[in-house]
């Protein structure tokens, strides 16, 4: 009888702690890599993430990290913004649920307010001023955008270059 090698299922606490430390898989250029769903090392390479020629598993790129090192900017309280420091008008968004793509990985979030610049949402977990964000629209559309604040439950995003926003609804003055 051939030797078989039995080989036993990790157990949940394992799973769990791995994503307690951070565990993550991802696609490194110039190395050896093989798929986590079938074994094989045939990929497509995006700007986002690498797909498995052969299974269709989808893993991130390990470029693609999250600059995290910038400290968290607050903005003073005593300060109020006002509509004159705005660039572009916004537009009441409640209700509306986009995606946010964070090192590739799909989040939904609730949108509070939108304009040709940018978002303002609830916050999501780990978003630091500075990190680099993708927004995917209903039709999905992704728009690159950069977390500018964080505090008090929401998030405001800045597009990368503005959007071109239907404001067809509004009344105009």
């Amino acid at each position: 009888m051939p030797n078989v090698q039995l080989f036993e299922r990790a157990s949940p606490s394992f799973a769990s702690a791995l994503s307690k430390r951070g565990h993550h898989i991802v696609y490194r250029a110039n190395e050896a890599n093989h798929c986590p769903g079938c074994g094989r090392s045939h990929w497509y390479i995006g700007r986002m993430s690498a797909e498995c020629g052969f299974c269709g598993t989808a893993v991130p790129l390990a470029e693609t990290a999250r600059q995290e090192a910038i400290a968290p900017v607050t903005r003073p309280k005593n300060v109020m913004t006002s509509a004159d420091q705005r660039q572009f008008p916004r537009m009441a968004a409640k209700g509306r649920k986009l995606k946010l793509l964070i090192d590739g990985s799909p989040t939904n979030f609730a949108v509070r307010n939108i304009s040709e610049g940018g978002v303002m949402a609830d916050q999501v977990a780990d978003l630091v001023p500075g990190a680099k964000v993708h927004v995917r629209f209903e039709g999905g559309i992704l728009v690159p955008a950069v977390v500018k604040w964080a505090e008090n439950g929401l998030v405001g995003l800045a597009f990368i270059e503005p959007l071109l926003l239907d404001r067809s609804d509004q009344p105009r003055n």
